[in-house]
């Protein structure tokens, strides 16, 4: 079987990917995997990409830090 290391990985997307593996009860290669797996199966989401962009339009209006994308802003939320 193939292996994957991931370098560089930001620290956000590693915490977040961490404590869903934690709740899930796997480890993070196996969260990791069951991730990337799900990501490939769903595709774009249209609806998805549609609430992102009117995320980011809404972000680019306020007075938020530019670097708070809609996916980061999306992931801490679901980690609560």
């Amino acid at each position: 079987m193939a292996s994957l290391q991931i370098r560089d990985m930001p620290e956000d997307i590693y915490r977040a990917l961490s404590a869903k593996a934690i709740s899930e009860h796997r480890s993070l290669t196996q969260q990791a995997l069951v991730e990337l797996i799900k990501s490939l199966r769903t595709g774009r989401n249209p609806a998805r990409v549609q609430v992102l962009a009117k995320i980011r339009n809404e972000l680019s209006h306020s007075a938020l830090p530019a670097e708070l994308s809609p996916e980061f802003l999306i992931a801490e939320d679901r980690l609560r």
